[in-house]
């Protein structure tokens, strides 16, 4: 937008190491885990069991006593199996929380692309008061020029006898007051320096580094009104919209916990009474069947919890409701200011025109001996305020538009999903 390569390479070194992003994708990483936790109970799972034991055998119970069996004697057991196991999810809760889990994962993706826009944004911004503060810049030094010919000008008066000391120390003074305030200037210069820096991710000491900015700021064509979908398009709301998503599928699995659960469960291995004989053809054994657990009483638990994620869902909403109106008021009031800052533009630089037209006029005059030295101080301060007020528009557009650019979402696409973090383990 602007053609400033000093400012992409600092934005694109912000991305690269800000801490903020850093965390943003740590929650990425995060949600992504819980994705693949949530989609591994939608599939089978296959253990392994080895379990032995020695003890007392009980005389009443499945092991007759001698000589028909052990009972009561001392003996070893043993098993080995494989156990298949698969959560038949005849209700949905399964794949009710994959979705939610998947959700959550994309609200996180959004998350960071929000951060994203924030952290570049608050670059351009502060790099465009950087600017703004060098063209500040020049109109003091220029207007402090202007001083210093005046100063000369007024010492060949006093020379000639046509001027006094009165009007020599008024020079002094006004030359002295510019000087206090480029000094105040520069140390803003250097603040902002250093907020940039830190907003790169880098020490203090990079921002010595920082040049004048070369910006070049081109119009932002937006149509007096827009669609609300267009409003939408921010990452902070397609997150939103995603938890709404993740709590209406929590609540779907709260829901479908009120069903019976039915699961498919099968083993086969080795049972023996006698580790010797653990792996003996007679102690092969197997089984297959359902598993049916159904909730009967629970004090009210299930509603609880149910009513707990339909109540989620109405709090998510609500929330993104008030994010729209939000966006829509912020998009509306850029849109305002700027169109207001081209009027405000027009009639600043009409009088500054004649600001400086009434400078020369005056200069003039007081150089031929028709005016007096206070005409030409009066005007002179009318001049800067002028050339102040031209350079203070030319930094508020260029922040106002930056700030449209952000509040419209920047050229945020929730359809582009982010690529796997890189594996750092």
């Amino acid at each position: 937008m602007f053609g400033d390569a000093q400012l992409d390479r600092l934005i694109d070194h912000a991305l690269a190491s800000s801490p903020t992003l850093s965390a943003a994708q740590t929650r990425i990483a995060r949600a992504r885990a819980a994705a693949a936790l949530a989609d591994a109970t939608h599939s089978p799972q296959v253990n392994g069991a080895l379990d032995a034991s020695y003890g007392l055998q009980p005389e009443n119970y499945l092991i007759p006593k001698p000589p028909l069996g052990k009972g009561g004697e001392y003996v070893s057991q043993g098993q080995a199996s494989i156990n298949f196991g698969m959560d038949l999810d005849l209700w949905g809760r399964n794949a009710a929380l994959i979705h939610a889990a998947e959700n959550q994962l994309k609200a996180a993706e959004f998350d960071h692309a929000a951060a994203r826009l924030a952290l570049t944004t608050s670059i351009a911004r502060a790099y465009a008061q950087l600017a703004g503060q060098y063209d500040l810049q020049d109109v003091l030094l220029a207007t402090l020029s202007q001083r210093q010919n005046i100063r000369t000008l007024i010492d060949k008066r006093v020379a000639s006898g046509l001027d006094t000391k009165v009007e020599v120390k008024q020079a002094d003074t006004n030359v002295a007051a510019l000087k206090i305030e480029l000094e105040q200037l520069a140390t803003a210069m250097k603040v902002t320096r250093l907020q940039l820096a830190a907003l790169a991710g880098d020490m203090p000491a990079a921002a010595e580094n920082i040049e004048r900015p070369a910006m070049r700021a081109t119009a932002v064509n937006v149509p007096a009104t827009l669609p609300l979908n267009l409003l939408g398009r921010r990452p902070e709301l397609a997150a939103q919209r995603a938890r709404i998503a993740a709590a209406t599928d929590d609540a779907d699995a709260a829901k479908a916990q009120f069903y019976p659960n039915i699961n498919l469960n099968a083993m086969f291995g080795f049972q023996a009474i006698g580790l010797g004989r653990l792996l003996d053809a007679g102690s092969f054994t197997n089984s297959v069947g359902p598993a049916i657990r159904l909730p009967i009483f629970d004090a009210g638990r299930l509603r609880a919890n149910y009513a707990g994620k339909i109540s989620e869902i109405d709090a998510a909403i609500a929330q993104y409701n008030q994010s729209v109106l939000n966006a829509a008021q912020d998009v509306s009031e850029q849109l305002v200011r700027l169109s207001d800052l081209g009027r405000e533009e027009a009639a600043t630089q009409e009088a500054l025109s004649a600001a400086e037209e009434a400078h020369r006029l005056a200069t003039l005059r007081y150089r031929g001996g028709l005016s007096p030295y206070l005409t030409v101080l009066t005007v002179e301060t009318q001049l800067l305020a002028q050339r102040r007020a031209m350079s203070l528009l030319r930094a508020r557009r260029d922040d106002l538009q930056i700030s449209l650019l952000r509040a419209l979402g920047g050229g945020f696409d929730e359809n582009k999903t982010m690529p796997p973090p890189a594996q750092t383990h």
